[in-house]
């Protein structure tokens, strides 16, 4: 297509796309624009690239350029514009460039996509010979790979700019080798690697399971281009690792995971406990006795022996370790080698050293028999049993009842709560 071929704005942009289809590196705008020296001015040609780099049929490199000398502190912009993979398939669209792919209805569609496509940076001798390999290897094992000395073999005279391009429109698969010279020429956007690193990058977040790279020498910094950064890389220096690169060039998952089940589990749930506050001292939960030793006459008590125990309870999360209990018995109502001193119609016991009770632990401690005889039943049984517990936290207090509490068994075993009436009057 010439200038002069050119009828209406289509026609324009078709030869702006086509200019630059020609150019192996993105050009600066201002020898672009004198290149072309277009009808509407510097600025109606800067906002015609613009609309076109919008669209999508463009790319556009801004960044800054040298300082301008009569300005210091300022740099003049670096402006660059290249075709882009979308401006490659839309000239192909237009028949302009390759084959055409605008056929009539009743035509039969043409299969032109390619299976791999093996693209390096050529580094050494040694280099090149392994992409060689690797792209022999990978016929072997099934895959059409092609590389650019499989175009420049078969052609006398190779345009590399059109196959570059071409890898970007008609492979479904293309390999990227790293390597320190790829990484070199690509960040500086050098050669043909530059200009493709250009294209890849543009259509990469487009074609995302397009490209592929991998690597022959490990994986480490040295080998990635900036944007290639955080992207994976297969490294073929691990044999273990080519089944990833199978699956890939197959499109293929490399675990099958289960259909999703019908049904969902039942969630557990979990019951909130009952709001409660700890208590910050021991817990005097009750009296236990049981008769020890009784006398009768004629089928009547004369006294009994019942064997006091206190039940209590830690329900803190600290240890008691030092703390005493005291019990007031009702008067005569102990044997009378037990030592305490009198209060008034008590005689008050002091136990102090009862064992340790720690976090969470009830405990049962054995006190002095209560002895009830028949000169004293009725008062003991009208007074109350008093205990004490001294802790470093303050004193504890607790009155038990004796009336109700203390119990007797018959002569069939039942058990009944002691009264007066039992004893001999």
């Amino acid at each position: 297509m010439n200038i002069e071929d050119i009828k209406n704005r289509e026609d324009y942009i078709n030869y702006i796309l086509l200019q630059l289809y020609a150019k192996i590196h993105p050009i600066k705008f201002g020898a672009f624009f004198l290149e072309l020296m277009p009808a509407g001015g510097i600025d109606g040609f800067r906002d015609l690239l613009d609309g076109l780099t919008d669209s999508g049929l463009l790319n556009r490199i801004s960044q800054p350029g040298p300082p301008v000398a009569v300005l210091p502190g300022r740099n003049e912009l670096d402006l660059r514009y290249s075709i882009s993979v979308k401006g490659i398939q839309h000239l192909k669209d237009e028949g302009l460039i390759g084959t055409s792919k605008k056929q009539s209805i009743t035509s039969v569609p043409e299969v032109t996509e390619k299976e791999v496509f093996v693209t390096y940076s050529w580094d050494s001798r040694e280099h090149n010979e392994k992409v060689i390999s690797f792209t022999n290897f990978l016929r072997d094992e099934g895959f059409n790979a092609e590389m650019d000395l499989m175009h420049s073999q078969a052609q006398s005279a190779v345009d590399f700019m059109k196959m570059m391009h071409q890898i970007m429109t008609d492979y479904k698969k293309v390999i990227i080798v790293l390597s320190k010279g790829y990484k070199q020429k690509a960040e500086a956007f050098q050669g043909g690697v530059g200009n493709e690193y250009n294209l890849i990058l543009k259509d990469m977040d487009t074609h995302p399971n397009k490209y592929i790279l991998v690597s022959f020498d490990g994986i480490h910094d040295e080998l990635f281009p900036l944007y290639f950064k955080g992207r994976q890389v297969i490294d073929l220096s691990d044999r273990t690792r080519l089944n990833d690169l199978y699956a890939k060039l197959k499109d293929e998952p490399l675990i099958t995971f289960s259909p999703v089940g019908a049904k969902k589990p039942e969630v557990v749930q979990k019951e909130i406990a009952k709001f409660s506050i700890a208590g910050k001292d021991l817990e005097l939960r009750g009296l236990i006795s049981h008769v020890n030793n009784s006398s009768q006459f004629a089928q009547e008590y004369t006294n009994i022996e019942f064997d006091l125990s206190l039940e209590y309870n830690n329900p803190t999360d600290h240890v008691f370790g030092d703390y005493s209990i005291e019990v007031h018995y009702p008067v005569n109502s102990t044997g009378f080698d037990v030592n305490g001193r009198i209060e008034g119609e008590y005689k008050v016991i002091t136990y102090d050293n009862p064992p340790k009770i720690f976090a969470g632990q009830t405990r049962t401690y054995k006190m002095e028999s209560l002895i009830v005889r028949d000169s004293n039943v009725r008062k003991v049984l009208n007074s109350a049993l008093k205990i004490k517990v001294f802790t470093e936290n303050g004193t504890i207090e607790k009155e038990f009842p004796l009336a109700g509490s203390l119990v007797v068994k018959n002569n069939y075993g039942q058990e009944l709560v002691l009264t007066p009436e039992m004893f001999r009057s």
